[in-house]
């Protein structure tokens, strides 16, 4: 905690006072709504309420807040980003020893290849009469059986496809039958999953506190192992210990915080800025868009999920506004804090987007959604390298990238390190399945830990552009995948389990979000969605080996490279 800051005053600048919401003044909302609910503490207030519900409660008068400070208060911050361009983004610079893939682009408005046909024709799923254990069901987008999808998205190009990979590899980790859960099945493919050695400077410290352990648990090829008990423990710290600290983090092009919690864990805040029904504008660049906090949590389930490990434990907590940022906020971020005209607490701290009085974060009252992300290890214990994505967008309104126009990058990137061996290009290609299942179309750097050398994993960071658009799938997502022709077989066989049931892949993401403090994170018509392109990038697969141009050998497509 720093030194010279009067935590209980929040004597920081902003001129507000640190006070707690106690649920029971009642200014202008429901009359009915505050007569059943308000003298309950905030929190059951607001757990299990709708979005319209929260909003009325959104209207309350914060007491003893508003009487000292009413109309007094100026926005004392600079609007800086209004003349910014678009287009231009706030990256990292890249690291002298990363490997260069040039690029051709042309300046001129080029035609969009999202909806690029494959080789055997239209890519419209079909939605097939056979029911292979995924019944349909209409109760309000709610699937009612166990393990069941909300729709039906099976194809026969793929049930072709799935029955020759069954047949192929029958007996071994890599097939199931029809009555074996997923955890089961990937409890099992695993067995054999190599871990490798950890980092030298956590390996012999194991710690006490949960997010030493997680530190501890760093290995060459996974980030965390899943069944160590710390992921648990770590998760409810993240959710439960007090915050003693809030910073606003440096670079991005939103806001984020540096929360440090009261066992001196740290973790990467986002706050919620919209509620989840809202999605990506129909007029923003993937550039331009809004970070989503219940994104964040989404991803991390699904990397878990598709047994990956490579997001950051990732939860969602409530917040006061109050007495958990502004109080303990240094002065820099706490002279953005106001108090809106319907007595909502707001800040907008400092960036490249967003990060003015226009755009507010806003609490309900004084309450705030956000995800809370574990921090890895120190850079100057663990450094880090940044890599550029070969298939990185152009990040122009003007122009494409080169492999939005040529097929032929895959070709290029194969012939340079360190995708010319080892596992590396199939990592991209599990970050490319995984983006597209997410929607994230802001991939343009990844990271690795520098001390594993090329042979590691990528770390699966800065998720909150995903989950933005429930009934559009990203085709150029696959752009690695159905350029290169090729998928981890590990991956492939996941993916074939999810598709054969009996339990979806929305089932199984439904199940493991609903743990979550702020469940639910994700809405119906976006779990179904993780149905529809897992369908979609199976039917990918069966086009690289059925192309009636260059056909190819499932094993030549579906790689097993040893190690996931």
């Amino acid at each position: 905690m720093r030194k010279g800051l009067d935590k209980s005053t929040a004597n920081n600048s902003s001129s507000l006072h640190y006070v707690e919401w106690d649920g029971k003044k009642d200014a202008h909302s429901d009359p009915k709504l505050a007569n059943q609910r308000l003298q309950k503490p905030w929190k059951q207030i607001l757990d299990g309420s709708t979005f319209q519900e929260r909003e009325r409660v959104a209207g309350l008068v914060i007491h003893g807040v508003l009487s000292n400070h009413g109309n007094d208060m100026e926005d004392k911050t600079n609007d800086n980003n209004n003349d910014k361009e678009n287009g231009q983004r706030d990256l990292k610079d890249e690291d002298e020893e990363d490997e260069e893939i040039d690029e051709k682009t042309e300046e001129k408005d080029l035609v969009d290849t999202e909806g690029v046909r494959l080789s055997n024709g239209d890519f419209t799923v079909h939605k097939s009469t056979q029911d292979r254990h995924r019944k349909q069901n209409s109760n309000d987008g709610k699937a009612s059986d166990a393990g069941q999808s909300v729709k039906n998205y099976t194809l026969p190009e793929v049930d072709r496809l799935v029955n020759m990979f069954s047949t192929k590899y029958m007996g071994s980790s890599l097939v199931s039958d029809d009555s074996t859960s997923y955890q089961e099945f990937l409890q099992k493919l695993q067995q054999g999953m190599k871990f490798g050695p950890r980092l030298k400077e956590f390996a012999d410290d194991n710690g006490k506190k949960s997010w030493e352990q997680f530190h501890h648990g760093i290995r060459q090829h996974v980030l965390y192992n899943p069944n160590e008990p710390y992921v648990n423990q770590l998760m409810s710290d993240l959710v439960t210990k007090e915050i003693v600290d809030a910073e606003q983090k440096d670079g991005g092009t939103q806001i984020k915080l540096m929360i440090t919690c009261e066992d001196d864990g740290q973790a990467l805040f986002k706050p919620m800025r919209f509620p989840r029904e809202q999605e990506t504008l129909p007029d923003h660049f993937y550039f331009a868009d809004y970070e989503r906090h219940h994104a964040e949590v989404g991803a991390f389930h699904l990397d878990k999920a598709l047994g990956f490990y490579r997001v950051p434990p990732t939860v969602g907590r409530w917040v006061n506004i109050s007495k958990d940022i502004h109080r303990v906020a240094n002065s820099k971020l706490a002279k953005t804090f106001f108090i809106s005209p319907v007595g909502n607490w707001c800040f907008h701290g400092s960036c490249s987007y967003y990060c003015d009085s226009s755009h507010p974060i806003c609490g309900h009252p004084i309450m705030l959604e956000g995800s809370m992300a574990a921090f890895l290890p120190p850079l100057q214990l663990a450094k880090r390298k940044t890599w550029r994505n070969p298939w990185k967008r152009s990040y122009s309104k003007h122009r494409k990238a080169y492999w939005e126009v040529y097929d032929d990058l895959c070709h290029k990137v194969k012939r340079k390190a360190p995708y010319d061996e080892g596992r590396r290009l199939l990592d991209v290609l599990d970050m490319s399945v995984f983006d597209f299942l997410i929607g994230n179309l802001d991939r343009h750097h990844y990271e690795t830990f520098r001390e594993f050398g090329n042979e590691t994993f990528l770390l699966h960071l800065d998720n909150g552009r995903a989950f933005g658009k429930a009934h559009y799938d990203c085709i150029s997502c696959l752009a690695p995948v159905r350029q290169c022709c090729m998928i981890r077989q590990s991956t492939f066989a996941k993916l074939v389990k999810f598709y054969q049931g009996p339990d979806s892949l929305s089932h199984v993401m439904r199940t493991s979000l609903a743990s979550d403090s702020l469940a639910p994170i994700l809405l119906e018509p976006h779990l179904d969605a993780l149905d529809r392109r897992l369908s979609k990038i199976l039917h990918v697969i069966h086009g690289c080996i059925k192309d009636p141009e260059n056909p190819r050998r499932l094993e030549d497509v579906v790689v097993d490279d040893g190690i996931t």
